[in-house]
């Protein structure tokens, strides 16, 4: 997982063309001023200008649609844009963070305001999502200010294994059972609930990442092995299958990563695999969900009408959608969670879930980047880590709406409603956005080395 560019982007910057335009021995300093700017250059203006303008458009257009006008999908056309403006700024300013991934990130949680705008049955949906938002945002500031201030991990990888196997049990004493699973904690009857899965997700990537760093030997990887082990146990009697899958997949994927043993991997893939098999047999529940996906249009109306409905709004929807407020995805059971990417296709259209979809693929790539270019292993892997679980809870979700595969019951990250979902999703954010401005820094003093060396030349 190291990069083989030192002095590559993190803000915008082109990193492939700094890498080819810096020579072994610059000469007359003018190689050294090409890095220079080339890592101080920012091409996210135009990116910024963009997505404020299309935050603003589209809420307007929801504002407009209620008579007399919705005040506060008015307000929110005006706060969007703002808020990603100010954070924007103000992040760029206190740290050299990597803006693209930062304002791609503000888009999609914006797109979800604004899908839950027009589609949510009650209107304090919209303002409570931006409130977690809010809280996401205030999360990611302190992911990055965490991942940067703390250098000794190892000390915490045992009393984190604790803490996170104690909060994933905790619903079985103080938790309730929701959609068929029980992995949700009451803090306030019908109004505030809490999901400790999704905050342990980042901290499953730290302690996975604190373990594994420095390619140790195979004895040495088993505890962080067995916690992960351990965590999927306790989801799979929790019954939050999407859970299990994401956490299994990302410590494979990790683990590969850090140790580039093909066969161990793949003899945990073998494992997973016969896990599943047994699961299946031994899980009325799980046969359930593979039957439906199988053939969801054997009970239409009971069981197999999630996937019926969501595949109805998704062809109703067309390449260019039937516009906002003129869809029907209410018809969608959970059309606000699991399904909104299904109600995104249908008012905006297949055009715009594609491209939706290459949002998170620039993401991925540019944390891919970030990842490669991180300095430690320990920072290697944590990147690499926190955009896998990005890209394959996305997966999971969009796959599971459009009949790809079983459904898993994730949400869409930045985007669904939830807000343990999108305030742990916002941390995850902060630590990788942390470990990019770091990269910055490194790549900036190794540029100045390069000056000085070259006056003492001289």
């Amino acid at each position: 997982m190291k990069g083989r560019d030192r002095y590559s982007s993190a803000d915008g910057f082109d990193a492939e063309t700094l890498f080819d335009e810096a020579p072994a021995r610059p000469r007359g300093g003018r190689s050294i001023e090409n890095m220079r700017r080339a890592l101080m250059r920012s091409n996210t203006r135009l990116l910024l200008s963009a997505v404020m303008l299309f935050q603003f458009t589209a809420m307007l257009l929801v504002s407009l649609q209620e008579n007399p006008v919705d005040m506060q999908a008015l307000i929110l056309a005006v706060c969007l844009p703002a808020v990603t403006w100010l954070v924007t700024m103000l992040f760029g300013k206190i740290w050299p963070v990597d803006r693209a991934i930062l304002i791609l990130a503000l888009l999609l949680c914006s797109v979800g305001i604004i899908t839950l705008s027009d589609i949510a049955r009650a209107k304090i949906t919209a303002l409570t999502q931006a409130i977690y938002a809010a809280i996401g945002i205030a999360a990611m500031a302190v992911g990055i200010a965490f991942i940067r201030s703390v250098r000794q991990w190892k000390k915490w990888i045992l009393p984190g294994m604790v803490l996170c196997l104690g909060a994933l049990a905790s619903p079985w004493v103080l938790g309730e059972v929701q959609n068929g699973a029980r992995n949700w904690i009451t803090i306030i009857p019908d109004q505030l609930t809490l999901q400790p899965s999704e905050f342990i997700k980042p901290a499953l990537i730290l302690i996975l990442a604190a373990s594994l760093a420095g390619r140790p030997r195979f004895v040495k990887c088993l505890p962080a092995i067995f916690f992960a082990a351990a965590c999927c146990g306790i989801l799979l009697i929790q019954r939050d299958l999407g859970a299990v899958l994401l956490y299994f997949l990302t410590t494979l994927l990790i683990y590969f990563a850090a140790t580039s043993n093909w066969l161990i991997t793949l003899g945990g893939l073998g494992v997973g695999v016969a896990g599943s098999i047994v699961a299946y047999k031994a899980l009325p529940y799980v046969q359930q969900r593979i039957a439906i996906w199988q053939n969801p249009w054997s009970d239409p109306t009971d069981s197999g009408v999630q996937i019926v409905q969501a595949l109805i709004a998704i062809g109703s929807g067309g390449l260019f959608g039937m516009g906002l407020g003129l869809g029907r995805p209410r018809n969608i059971p959970l059309y606000h969670s699991d399904f909104i990417f299904a109600a995104i296709a249908e008012e905006f259209g297949l055009i715009f879930s594609i491209c939706l979809l290459a949002i998170y693929v620039l993401i991925i790539m540019r944390g891919m980047v970030v990842a490669m270019n991180a300095r430690t292993s320990f920072h290697s892997l944590t990147a690499f880590g926190i955009v896998t679980m990005l890209g394959l809870q996305t997966m999971l979700i969009v796959g599971g709406n459009t009949k790809l595969i079983p459904l898993t019951g994730v949400t869409l990250p930045l985007i669904s409603s939830g807000g343990s979902s999108l305030v742990s999703t916002f941390l995850s954010f902060g630590i990788l956005l942390g470990i990019s401005s770091m990269n910055a820094e490194d790549e900036a003093r190794d540029i100045d080395r390069l000056e000085l060396r070259e006056e003492v030349d001289l």
